[in-house]
């Protein structure tokens, strides 16, 4: 007999102006079940999630919760009827507490109105007792642990916040090999207490794991629901993509005899080991992996914003020190554009004045500025990677995604790096501004450049790289040449 159905959404439709993000989707959720569910980035997923949350409240189908017709309003709204969120990006306070943060918002207090700590800690370990978590010390500062255990610390404290259903979005992103066992485990002891969780992420393997069923989205549709003891990681990954997978994995092709211009010699950090990468002169390198497989920490790494532990790091036959700057990275040849370019680039700046950011101490303008030299540098890059409109005096937030990208490819060119490293460089943009910007990479490597894109779309990787190093979990867990590659190949790394 079938569990009773917790939550239904009936042919659900959302729309983003000309984007059909979710189109006559239909789903449910049984009492005591884990229901996956699975896609590319841009299937619906979080679309998908954020209205069973309550953050999207404008869309067209029904939602029933136990039968009855619902329309939350927020996330309070919706954590207040028992569904909670558990996100990617953990909301807990490190500085606080373990007993504090499992309480978070809502402290318990005495009949003198004072806070009850002495409560508030003894349901907090009783509570994690019971998950099988008896070994924390509730009244420590809960950034001593790991962020596995935090992660178990905000379940908890959505679970005592009333939540009957949980959604979990790549709870396993930022675990190590170890607490993703502890956080399967857990899942484990919420079933058998007749929770139910919604689970979404990359890692088909962990899917079979968790999974009672499995829901596959794909442009914004829903493919099929599936019980998990009926399919497998090869039947979905055909199921995500829409055609059957090719099951044969190239051969790995040996180093060519190029100049090597990048060498990463046995790098470790905390969400990193064991990482040795090449990049050779006139070559594209894709650095491909789910997100949190730790390839855009590796790329920080090299270019000295996120702290190793251990290896070494050679530019050009120049082996850097210890510990190095951006700032030492920059002058001995090392250029990164981050993924993210609202970060990276000044939206209230003129395009000019961004094309030469990383460049004032050799133009002399850290103590006066020095605008016509900085012109005289910025137009030539600007026209080269073809900004548009290409005027330099145009404020950067002002442009298009891809015009922004093409502002932080170009800022590096005013002295060219010997390697250029690049953060999904085509995320977020149309077809067109997609090509534009590959093509400005290829014409990179064709200059004799060493160019290493990192991204998590497999898209991107297999259409601009030589060779694809693919990262799981913190690892190199493969190095093809692209050669008949496809996306096939690489989800099955993953």
């Amino acid at each position: 007999m079938e569990a009773p159905l917790v939550l239904e959404l009936k042919n659900i439709h959302k729309r983003f102006e000309n984007i059909h993000a979710l189109n006559g989707v239909n789903f449910d959720l049984r009492q005591g079940e884990t229901h996956a569910v699975v896609g590319e980035n841009g299937a619906g997923k979080s679309t998908l999630m954020r209205i069973l949350a309550g953050i999207y409240t404008e869309y067209e189908g029904e939602y029933l919760l136990a039968g009855q017709p619902l329309h939350l309003q927020s996330p309070r709204d919706a954590l207040s009827r028992g569904i909670g969120m558990i996100h990617q990006e953990l909301s807990v306070m490190p500085e606080l507490s373990v007993a504090e943060n499992v309480f978070l918002g809502r402290q318990l207090t005495n009949r003198f109105g004072a806070v009850d700590w002495r409560r508030m800690n003894r349901i907090a370990e009783e509570e994690l007792h019971k998950l099988g978590f008896e070994h924390i010390d509730v009244r420590a500062p809960l950034g001593n642990y790991s962020l596995g255990t935090q992660q178990v610390v905000e379940v908890l404290r959505v679970i005592l916040s009333g939540a009957r259903v949980l959604i979990m979005d790549e709870p396993t992103t930022a675990l190590s090999p170890a607490e993703i066992e502890r956080l399967i485990q857990l899942i484990d002891t919420l079933r058998q207490n007749n929770r139910s969780i919604i689970y979404i992420s990359h890692f088909l393997d962990e899917v079979m794991r968790v999974a009672d069923r499995v829901t596959v989205l794909r442009d914004g549709q829903k493919v099929s629901t599936l019980n998990a003891a009926d399919t497998d990681v090869h039947n979905l990954i055909s199921l995500i993509l829409g055609r059957e997978i090719n099951v044969a994995l190239p051969a790995v092709t040996a180093q060519t005899d190029g100049h090597t211009l990048l060498e990463v010699r046995d790098l470790a950090a905390d969400v990193f080991t064991g990482i040795n990468l090449k990049v050779q002169q006139g070559e594209v390198v894709g650095l491909y992996g789910a997100i949190g497989a730790g390839h855009f920490d590796l790329a920080r790494a090299i270019f000295g914003m996120y702290r190793y532990d251990s290896g070494t790091i050679t530019v050009d036959g120049k082996t850097f020190p210890r510990s190095f700057s951006a700032r030492y990275a920059i002058e001995n040849g090392l250029a990164y554009a981050t993924e993210s370019r609202r970060k990276s680039l000044f939206m209230d700046e003129a395009i000019y004045r961004n094309v030469m950011m990383p460049h004032l101490q050799r133009v002399g303008r850290l103590l006066t500025p020095q605008p016509a030299r900085e012109l005289q540098l910025a137009q030539p890059q600007i026209t080269l990677t073809g900004v548009h409109p290409a005027d330099p005096y145009n404020p950067v937030g002002q442009l298009s995604g891809g015009n922004q990208q093409k502002v932080a490819i170009a800022r590096w060119l005013p002295y060219p790096p010997k390697v250029f490293m690049m953060a999904e460089p085509t995320r977020g943009m149309d077809v067109g501004a997609k090509s534009e910007v590959l093509s400005i990479l290829r014409n990179f490597r064709n200059e004799g450049y060493g160019v290493l894109v990192i991204s998590s779309e497999p898209e991107t990787i297999l259409t601009v790289s030589d060779r694809v190093v693919v990262m799981s979990r913190g690892r190199i867990v493969a190095e093809l040449e692209n050669k008949n590659l496809d996306k096939d190949v690489l989800l099955r790394l993953l």
